[in-house]
């Protein structure tokens, strides 16, 4: 289970953020934090996620989240809006220099968001190499190609 908050890197307070994730990186995709209320320099976002199968649990300062310039819906069950929201976000381990690129996802129906469970984590330099893999072989193949 992952848990956020704001952490003000000059007087080293930290501010719980009180929302679930999905709200905290929808606000942070769209606009920079809020200053620190005791000193006013900009406040970090912080994650802390828990992976599986001996990653451990670990910190994070959040660089940059994305969303898509436009979102998928379609009706699902009992004729329901439902929109996936995708997020790109780009972290770096609290600590070092090292950025990771978490792929995490929700499907919202109504006002509730569903987390997706199977989202992603790639160190930055294999997000890249994948990446560009796939605007190669699009290349290659003189094709038009778009992420979906």
């Amino acid at each position: 289970m992952a848990t956020q908050y704001y952490f003000c890197s000059q007087c080293q307070k930290k501010y719980p953020t009180h929302q679930k994730l999905f709200d905290t990186l929808y606000e942070f995709s769209k606009a920079a934090p809020e200053d620190c209320l005791a000193c006013g320099v900009v406040r970090e976002l912080h994650i802390t996620l828990d992976f599986p199968l001996g990653a451990g649990d670990t910190d994070f300062k959040v660089v940059s989240a994305f969303l898509p310039d436009k979102l998928e819906s379609w009706l699902g069950e009992e004729e329901e809006e439902v929109t996936l929201y995708p997020f790109l976000v780009v972290l770096q381990r609290a600590g070092d220099r090292k950025q990771f690129c978490w792929m995490p996802y929700w499907h919202v129906t109504g006002k509730e968001a569903k987390y997706g469970q199977h989202a992603v984590c790639l160190d930055h330099r294999q997000f890249e190499s994948l990446i560009g893999q796939i605007w190669g072989k699009a290349r290659d193949q003189e094709e038009e190609f778009e992420l979906v």
